[in-house]
């Protein structure tokens, strides 16, 4: 019976398996596609941390002792090669065994502390040993370091040092020490990622370090044996210190590990007490990658849980054209004498055959064509879609009794509860999916469908009885045939809701990203420069690409005064506000101006803790300079909002400094392709030396380091490939919706073409019938997609994108508002084409002889 069933229906068969077997391609696609990108993010964001940072340095050290302790310090386990070794070992056995296992590299060095040299001024040597520093250097002359007091250098250490190999140093330390330099040494392959490491670079060259007067001193460490390693620790009284380097590998690090490391971190730097201490930035990296994580997590579950019921509807609308094929059968079967059980076991047992092996050959494609893990959600998501399938036939077949008001009441309680919670506590910090909080979106969609449903007849009454005094028949039969059916109508709103969703976010982030961007550069470029030097503020004017430019002042460790007493630190920054705002009318930033009063207005930060009356300003070039207190500005570029700052007139802040030529400056730039090579050029002061510390910051470089990035990808792609498919989808469920009402309308059709009802007349008919419901799911969905992110706010903190700055204003998408207006005129069309179609297939004569077409 089933077999037989299943060859009278075999087309409508296999639309429902196609279906079954694309949806369950992408359930289980999607997951692994996302993860995968999750991974490849975690992965690229330890990578791209500066060198060094993402390493655990365990540190510790022995002390300095008097000349008569040093035997006895050699008790000490770190004062040997072999027990460096074994502390190494032992550190690492502290670490909990995630952390521990994502380890691909240790490495271990000891040394003194840099000891001054008699031969030179402001030159030092540290003596130490390297576990790993032998395995990727290459000597250029003399020998490696025998025991006793020998070691090498770096060559280009030796050549800052004026040393070579076979020379012999001697300390400006108490007790002096002489040491042979046994031979220079270079990187083997200096484009090797050991280098990049900062504890591994002083292997490479000396390091350089400023004295308050302006001096460079030079920071050497040479290479000690084992056996010297030995004696520096018992023949001498220097202290020794010791760090324990272990660097994880980054692709032992996924998305699904990142919260569990950054907490590891946390948990090994406690259990490392006494003598020793672990240093690291490891933690800081993951947790800075966790909350964009968890903000990327919330935002494509939220649209895909949209997606995976507009999926789920339109199988249901498969299966209900199924069934209702099936209708006569059933019927026939039931007048027979077959009970409800056997109805449902044929109606399960015929949609068992297609529907079983397209979920098990969706799945094998997923598996087969997609990288990424296997996820339990797409396992339990492939159930419900195969317990639909199957088990809808059935209790269809059993007609087992339901509660429709209730039902719908339900979930409409559902969806306003599920909402509250969102707000009131957001979706799981930890990552983790909660199916119900999750669902929220779906279920405000359901609620509004069905609230919309019980309330369009009652709208549509007093339509059809003006419709009912007008000359056409038109109007009137298709508003009195528009189909309340639930489903479509539910399917298309949540559709177009997702697509509403997706572009309001998309539109609102990248709108806050361009003003947080001009918010930290303040133009399209900024020069900062050390000294308020006239000659570089007219190069960078003059730069190839400028088209505006507004210096500001800066005194920094300026002197706040109330009545005449000391009151605080803050730094002083003269701008012109009116040039600046000028400058930047056409950006998202709207730089403040000055309040109207008299004597010189003061835009104070929050911090600054300014009162209203009596406060004056000094600084070292000038005299004091009174201020009015004309309100509070929240932030500036290149400050710090956090940090006490006041912003003053250019002109006051001139003359308050001599002229204005002390201090500092921000050159805001604007400017249409702005030689970036050039402006650094322009910002250089040669006469400064070493010192010479200006810096150019430019729009475009903050700007994607805000928007680039696999996690910045995966929320833009993964909205614009969820707008695609729930947009074929929703058009399913428009096509079923028209295919539903075809018969009965060409029934209609068939019978009031013998009254003069034209063919162009019927072809309006089907696009009357439809338009409200298209016209109220999409105005509902649109409306429902632009509220969504205001009403699901904790859950969908964009900060982690902005550099911190909150997203507060929604906007839409206009590109998408057109588009989707679009699609109404390509409904309509597509229904007249469907009624065109199914016109061709009636047969007037058999609609009036049997009532049938």
């Amino acid at each position: 019976m089933i077999r037989r069933t299943a060859r009278a229906h075999w087309p409508a068969l296999l639309v429902l398996g196609l279906l079954v077997l694309v949806t369950t391609f992408l359930v289980d696609a999607g997951p692994r596609t996302l993860v995968a990108g999750y991974d490849r993010a975690a992965r690229e964001t330890v990578a791209g941390a500066p060198p060094g940072s993402a390493d655990l340095v365990v540190s510790s050290g022995l002390p300095s002792v008097a000349p008569s302790d040093e035997q006895a310090r050699g008790a000490r386990l770190i004062a040997s090669a072999d027990g460096l070794a074994t502390a190494a070992r032992q550190w690492r056995a502290t670490f909990p065994k995630p952390l521990r296992d994502t380890i691909v590299t240790a490495d271990h060095f000891a040394g003194s502390s840099f000891l001054p040299l008699a031969h030179g001024v402001n030159q030092t040597l540290s003596l130490g040993f390297s576990s790993s520093a032998n395995a990727h250097i290459r000597y250029v002359s003399g020998r490696p370091p025998g025991p006793r007091l020998e070691t090498a250098l770096p060559e280009r250490a030796a050549r800052r040092l004026g040393l070579s190999a076979g020379d012999v140093v001697r300390t400006a330390t108490q007790p002096a020490l002489s040491v042979r330099i046994t031979g220079l040494f270079v990187p083997a392959d200096p484009g090797n990622g050991y280098w990049a490491s900062q504890s591994h670079a002083k292997f490479a060259d000396a390091e350089l370090k400023k004295t308050p007067d302006g001096n460079d001193v030079t920071l050497a460490t040479g290479l000690l044996d084992p056996a010297g390693y030995r004696a520096l620790c018992t023949e001498t009284p220097f202290g020794v210190n010791a760090a324990w380097t272990y660097t994880p590998g980054t692709a032992r690090i996924t998305g699904r590990s990142a919260t569990t490391l950054r907490n590891n971190v946390h948990q090994a730097a406690e259990s490392i007490a006494g003598d020793a201490s672990l240093s690291t930035r490891l933690d800081w990296v993951l947790d800075d990658f966790t909350q964009r994580l968890r903000t990327t997590q919330a935002l494509l579950f939220l649209s895909v849980s949209g997606l995976f019921a507009a999926a789920l509807g339109v199988l249901v609308l498969a299966v209900g054209l199924l069934l209702g094929r099936m209708r006569t059968g059933l019927h026939l079967q039931a007048a027979r004498g077959a009970s409800r059980l056997q109805r449902a076991g044929l109606t399960a047992g015929v949609t068992s055959l297609v529907t079983v092996p397209a979920a098990a050959a969706g799945l094998a494609l997923s598996a087969l064509l997609v990288d990424g893990p296997a996820q339990t959600t797409s396992y339990a998501a492939v159930a419900i879609l195969v317990g639909t399938a199957i088990g809808g036939p059935a209790a269809a077949g059993l007609r087992l009794p339901g509660r429709r008001l209730v039902a719908e009441g339900l979930v409409v309680v559902l969806a306003v509860a599920g909402t509250y919670l969102v707000r009131r506590r957001g979706l799981p910090a930890s990552g983790n999916i909660d199916p119900f909080l999750s669902a929220v979106p779906v279920l405000l969609a359901v609620a509004a469908g069905l609230v919309i449903l019980r309330a369009l007849p009652y709208v549509l009454r007093p339509v059809k009885r003006m419709l009912a005094r007008g000359r056409s028949a038109v109007p009137f039969i298709g508003v009195a045939r528009v189909s309340t059916a639930a489903l479509p109508l539910i399917v298309v709103l949540l559709a177009v809701a997702v697509i509403g969703f997706g572009s309001t976010v998309e539109a609102s982030l990248s709108r806050a990203q361009r003003l947080a961007t001009y918010a930290s550069v303040g133009g399209d470029a900024r020069v900062d420069a050390v000294t308020m030097s006239r000659d570089v503020i007219d190069r960078v004017r003059r730069s190839p690409g400028v088209r505006a430019a507004v210096p500001a002042q800066t005194v920094h460790a300026a002197r706040l005064s109330v009545d005449g007493t000391l009151s605080s630190e803050l730094t002083v920054i003269g701008i012109d506000l009116p040039a600046y705002r000028r400058m930047m009318a056409d950006t998202p930033l709207r730089p403040p101006t000055w309040p109207g009063g008299p004597g010189i207005p003061a835009l104070f930060s929050p911090t600054a803790h300014a009162p209203k009356t009596g406060i004056s300003v000094s600084t070292d070039y000038g005299i004091a300079m009174p201020l009015r207190n004309a309100g509070t500005v929240t932030n500036f570029p290149g400050q710090s909002p956090d940090d006490p700052f006041v912003l003053v007139p250019a002109d006051a802040l001139g003359r308050a400094t001599g002229g204005g030529n002390t201090g500092s400056v921000s050159i805001f730039v604007r400017g249409d392709h702005i030689d970036v090579a050039a402006l650094r050029r322009a910002s250089v002061q040669p006469s400064l030396g070493a010192a010479e510390k200006n810096a150019v910051s430019t729009y475009r470089e903050e700007h994607a380091a805000l928007t680039e990035g696999t996690l910045g990808r995966l929320v833009g792609q993964g909205f614009g490939a969820t707008a695609v498919l729930v947009t074929c989808y929703g058009t399913l469920a428009i096509l079923v919706l028209l295919f539903a009402g075809a018969r009965g309308r060409g029934r209609a059709v068939s019978y009031l073409r013998t009254l003069g009802l034209s063919r162009r007349q019927a072809h309006w008919l089907a696009v009357v019938e439809i338009a409200p419901v298209l016209l109220v799911a999409f105005a509902a969905g649109w409306a429902l997609g632009l509220v969504l992110p205001r009403l699901l706010g904790p859950a969908i903190d964009l900060s982690p994108y902005t550099g911190g700055s909150p997203v507060r204003h929604f906007v839409p998408d206009l590109t998408v508002s057109v588009l989707l207006g679009g699609g109404l005129l390509v409904f309509a069309a597509l229904a007249v084409l469907i009624d065109a179609l199914v016109a061709t297939r009636r047969g007037l004569g058999g609609v009036l002889r049997i009532g049938e077409v």
